[in-house]
């Protein structure tokens, strides 16, 4: 058996939260540049529980080895027009928390761009995480989740895949796979209102940056 045929691309099950939020603890949060770039280092409970609360809508996608060991992992979900206002909302309830100096920053994201507007469509499956096992990067699983996610989307009536890279890795594997570019916020030009910047990511990455697929 080569590599290719011990490798399953498919959708996260019901109850397998749990096992999916290990591997996101081990393989996408401690390299996030916001997660690592604010403190403190590790993710909320909130945090984690907006990751998981996207298992129902049926597009979150694991790549699994040999049958049962999760290699990579992708979460999606469906967002519509008023996303700003609901992020807005967050916001407020998770003000003075790390999570709510994230969704802050995700919130302006949303207003810059507001994709559903910009396109004039109903929704998009908007890619929240995508984390892959270091031991098989290089081997094109991020790409193999990108594209099962855009088959998902499009097969729910979802006309558009968005995600908002905080990755220098991840925005360069959007652009490979020919994602539109829409925007860009750079971590040193956004600060608060002491006019502190608020991520400090590790080098190289700089940036968020939202990226369209039209499918």
């Amino acid at each position: 058996m080569n590599f290719s045929e011990d490798i399953q691309v498919r959708v996260v099950e019901s109850d397998e939260g749990e096992a999916l939020m290990q591997f996101l603890l081990e393989h996408y949060y401690r390299e996030e540049p916001l997660t690592a770039g604010c403190s403190p280092p590790e993710p909320e409970q909130a945090d984690k529980d907006f990751l998981l609360s996207n298992i129902p809508h049926g597009t979150c996608l694991v790549v699994v080895q040999g049958g049962s060991r999760i290699v990579g992992a992708l979460v999606s979900g469906p967002k519509d027009a008023d996303e700003a206002e609901h992020l807005a909302e967050e916001v407020v309830e998770h003000s003075g928390t790390k999570w709510g100096r994230i969704l802050r920053l995700l919130a302006r994201v949303e207003r810059e761009t507001n994709v559903c507007k910009r396109y004039g469509v109903p929704s998009t499956i908007h890619v929240h995480a995508l984390g892959i096992d270091p031991r098989l990067r290089g081997l094109g699983l991020g790409a193999r989740l990108m594209s099962a996610v855009a088959e998902r989307a499009r097969a729910l009536g979802h006309p558009l895949v968005t995600v908002d890279c905080t990755s220098l890795y991840s925005a360069g594997l959007m652009a490979r796979l020919g994602y539109e570019l829409i925007n860009t916020i750079r971590y040193d030009e956004y600060l608060d209102e002491f006019g502190q910047q608020v991520f400090r990511p590790p080098a190289p990455h700089d940036s968020v940056k939202t990226y369209v697929l039209r499918l």
